[in-house]
């Protein structure tokens, strides 16, 4: 079975939908998932944030394995993508006055996680994590039997900060180093992706022993995500800023001896309904991951 995966994204108050500079993406067999979040202040912020993410759920070998070797090495190919995205829109002939960017607004920016699932070939309802990221956009595993909260690669909603480590879109320009973690899942576990915005606010409310930070792992529908968004800001519990959630449950198995009694008892409900109808009308959050500092 495949991991469960929805997505959402609510711009920050007063900006369109389209003008969203976040990204996410996921593999079709849904083991590999990235998330990334253009920086406003740079050029062309979510076409470097959408190469980020394609590229990362694209690659047909470990990609986690491929930026551990090299960073730079896995930048490169994607890096010639934006500018040559930048080199068609400077030569178009409807180019705006804004398109060149300027002395100062060169390039693009972008935080980036990446998470891929790796299965246990010894245990089918268990599995193996890795991921990679760079930046405050956050990793967060709730533990379906225990509650237990892994955080990553920020576990400190202290350690926030105004300027964040990012990918550059142009090599001329250095790339903060990824951060890496790895661990295990059980099936019915659940993967939260987010950006900093909602990242933070889940931390602070989990360091302050509250419980409203596990509503988030029980959206289902976009309603119920710009319902709770949007009341945080209006508490301004968070900023106002783009924010964009993924949540990845690993599938939750039913064993063969398990799914015949639930037939059995389909059966059996169904056979009473006929006979009865009448003829006629705690929680701990993991401290061990590494944490990404502001640069």
């Amino acid at each position: 079975m495949d991991n469960e995966i929805i997505a959402f994204s609510l711009p920050k108050i007063g900006e369109a939908e389209k003008n969203i500079q976040d990204s996410f993406d996921s593999s079709p067999e849904r083991k590999l998932a990235a998330m990334s979040d253009g920086a406003g202040s740079s050029l062309y912020p979510r076409k470097w944030a959408d190469i980020l993410v394609q590229s990362f759920c694209k690659s047909p070998e470990n990609p986690i394995e491929s930026i551990k070797i090299s960073c730079q090495e896995w930048l490169k190919p994607l890096q010639e993508e934006w500018r040559q995205y930048y080199l068609e829109k400077v030569r178009s002939s409807n180019r705006k006055w804004w398109t060149g960017g300027s002395s100062t607004k060169d390039h693009g920016s972008a935080t980036f996680i990446g998470l891929r699932f790796q299965d246990d070939e010894n245990d089918a309802e268990k599995g193996k994590w890795q991921a990679v990221a760079v930046g405050d956009s956050c990793l967060f595993k709730l533990e379906s039997n225990t509650q237990k909260l892994t955080a990553f690669p920020i576990n400190d909603s202290q350690k926030f900060k105004s300027v964040t480590p990012c990918l550059a879109s142009l090599p001329e320009y250095k790339s903060s180093p990824p951060n890496f973690h790895e661990g295990c899942y059980e099936d019915g576990d659940i993967f939260l992706l987010t950006t900093d915005a909602l990242a933070q606010w889940l931390l602070a409310d989990y360091e302050n022993n509250g419980d409203e930070w596990k509503q988030i792992f029980a959206i289902k529908e976009r309603d119920e995500f710009v319902s709770l968004i949007t009341q945080l800001r209006q508490n301004k519990l968070i900023k106002n800023d783009d924010t964009t959630v993924a949540l990845i449950k690993t599938p939750e198995e039913i064993t063969e001896e398990l799914a015949v009694q639930q037939e059995n008892d389909d059966a059996t409900e169904d056979d009473d309904e006929t006979l009865e109808q009448p003829i006629g009308d705690e929680e701990e959050l993991t401290v061990d991951a590494p944490t990404a500092e502001a640069r």
